[in-house]
């Protein structure tokens, strides 16, 4: 890609202020890193400015601009968000838009505005809905019956209400995965003695897989294979953070409901694959669609993911093992991802993150904290060497996709697709 003089006078401050804006808000949208880097890579390349190099983790955004000897330098101090889809497809059609020469720097500068002052607006109801839907949802998967459905469901509805109500900031926040825990926990614990008969485990797990953090594994292990140092430890620090809150909550609360109820009895929920599977795969996509932050039109395309994954999952494990299933269903995501995105030209993420939660990689990093908080030290760590296992499975997947598909479907230009 060639890079052209930079334009002189007003044009270069607005170009310049535009790529500033845009690398702040995309971060804040749940780009991850390389796909950041790549699209700042290519606005900076179409507005003419020179020498562009950045460097970009959950943490920081360090962007230098010009060539060495007149290089200026920026620094962007941000913090680790989660995914809206419904801005980052605003963006990436931004990002065409300026690439195909139908914005310059002074309209992408108004519409990038227009973005951030105008974010997808859902009720209150329909996210909590969104949440118990999801709890719902993921209990056949995890081998839960109908009545692990409906605890799932109504515990998923408590975690949703704490989620979406609690106070946000940087002292707070921190603070909601463990009290979701803790209602989750125990909430799950006391249903059995309500008179329905649940599982506690599934329902728990259920409820809070809203919550789970196995994009930010899985982006921390693609991360660290690429050598993307910095944000790969920053990215799986932060999902081993966020799991030992959700255990920290979750033995709280288990402490609690035992103390009251006494130890709840224990049943190996069954997890082979059945048609309820596809059932509650399409359910979880539309869960996902709302908890995503995604337009309701995204929908299909998400529940196809869910579907996908799960089908593929079964299928890899039925041939080839339990981690190589999950490899094959990584696989299978992120080449339809990448085909869809190179049709419709935006990120794939609006097929890729559904798909990789529902194969729900952060679980089994969950059951073995978990084991290991209950004394389960043996099967703890043998459950967390396969959390290991299933998360790098999943980036590996991701990262053969990209090399399976022709670069003119992942390189980012202003050439790619219709005009």
């Amino acid at each position: 890609m060639t890079i052209t003089a930079a334009p002189p006078g007003e044009a270069a401050t607005s170009a310049v202020d535009f790529l500033l804006s845009f690398a702040r808000y995309a971060h804040d949208a749940g780009y991850p890193s390389a796909d950041l880097e790549e699209r700042v890579l290519a606005l900076a390349a179409r507005l003419g400015l020179e020498g562009a190099e950045i460097s970009a983790t959950p943490t920081m955004i360090e962007l230098s601009l010009g060539s060495l000897a007149q290089q200026r330098s920026f620094t962007l101090r941000v913090r680790p968000t989660d995914v809206e889809l419904d801005a980052i497809a605003r963006l990436d059609d931004l990002v065409q838009d300026v690439l195909d020469g139908r914005a310059d720097a002074y309209a992408a500068v108004e519409r990038l505005a227009t973005i951030k002052a105008q974010p997808l607006e859902q009720p209150l109801f329909v996210r909590l809905t969104a949440y118990a839907v999801a709890g719902a949802a993921v209990t056949p998967i995890l081998g839960g019956g109908w009545r692990d459905l409906i605890g799932g469901g109504l515990v998923g509805l408590l975690v949703g209400a704490i989620a979406l109500t609690a106070p946000r900031g940087a002292r707070a926040e921190p603070m909601v995965a463990p009290l979701a825990a803790v209602a989750a926990s125990f909430a799950a614990a006391s249903l059995p003695h309500l008179g329905l008969k649940t599982v506690p485990d599934v329902v728990t797990l259920a409820a809070l897989v809203t919550l789970l953090p196995g994009m930010a594994l899985t982006i921390g292990v693609r991360e660290l294979a690429t050598e993307h140092l910095q944000s790969g430890v920053a990215n799986t620090a932060k999902a081993l953070v966020q799991l030992l809150g959700l255990v920290f909550g979750v033995g709280v609360g288990r402490s609690i409901a035992t103390s009251w109820f006494g130890a709840p009895e224990q049943v190996v929920p069954t997890t082979g694959f059945s048609g309820t599977h596809v059932l509650a795969a399409l359910a979880a996509g539309i869960a996902f669609t709302i908890t995503l932050r995604a337009q309701p039109r995204a929908a299909p395309v998400m529940c196809s993911a869910t579907v996908l994954a799960v089908l593929a999952n079964a299928a890899g494990k039925a041939v080839f093992g339990a981690a190589a299933g999950v490899f094959v269903a990584a696989l299978a995501i992120g080449v339809a991802g990448g085909l869809l995105g190179a049709l419709v030209r935006r990120s794939p993420l609006v097929f890729i993150v559904p798909g990789v939660l529902i194969l729900v990689p952060g679980s089994a990093g969950f059951n073995s904290l978990l084991k290991l908080l209950t004394g389960q030290t043996v099967s703890g760590v043998d459950a967390g060497f396969n959390t290991l296992v299933t998360a790098i499975s999943i980036a590996y997947g991701l990262m053969v996709a990209t090399v399976i598909l022709p670069r003119r479907l992942t390189h980012l230009d202003g050439r790619r697709g219709g005009g």
